[in-house]
């Protein structure tokens, strides 16, 4: 399994104070690289801590063995949890992600609950 990665492109996004990346894997003879070793891949490149590293994206092109992956670097966590859409954050985060993301439904469903004796 011979994996290799490239970063493409990096911009600063001053404003959302974080910077995005354009990552590109080469994986021939091999599956798809998983979030984690992107991200682990990445954090290490960059010399950022990889809970502020966050795959957006992974794009494989069929049969070439060559993937793009979006990537958005923070320089705080508390910052990426406000900002990353809560399944951007599920799939990055793994286990913590999945409790984020049962809080979140667990909430809506006590929200919607309320909505209902309120009608009637």
């Amino acid at each position: 399994m011979s994996q290799s990665f490239n970063i493409l492109n990096i911009r600063e996004n001053k404003l959302l104070g974080r910077r995005e990346a354009l990552v590109e894997a080469l994986h021939l003879n091999a599956s798809t690289p998983t979030r984690q070793e992107v991200r682990e891949w990445v954090a290490k490149q960059l010399g950022v801590d990889v809970a502020n590293v966050f795959v957006r994206r992974i794009r494989t092109s069929y049969g070439v063995g060559k993937s793009l992956a979006e990537v958005h670097i923070y320089g705080d966590s508390k910052l990426a949890r406000v900002l990353e859409p809560l399944y951007i954050l599920a799939r990055n985060l793994g286990e913590e992600g999945k409790k984020l993301l049962e809080e979140a439904r667990k909430r809506r469903a006590e929200r919607r609950e309320k909505r209902r004796k309120r009608k009637k």
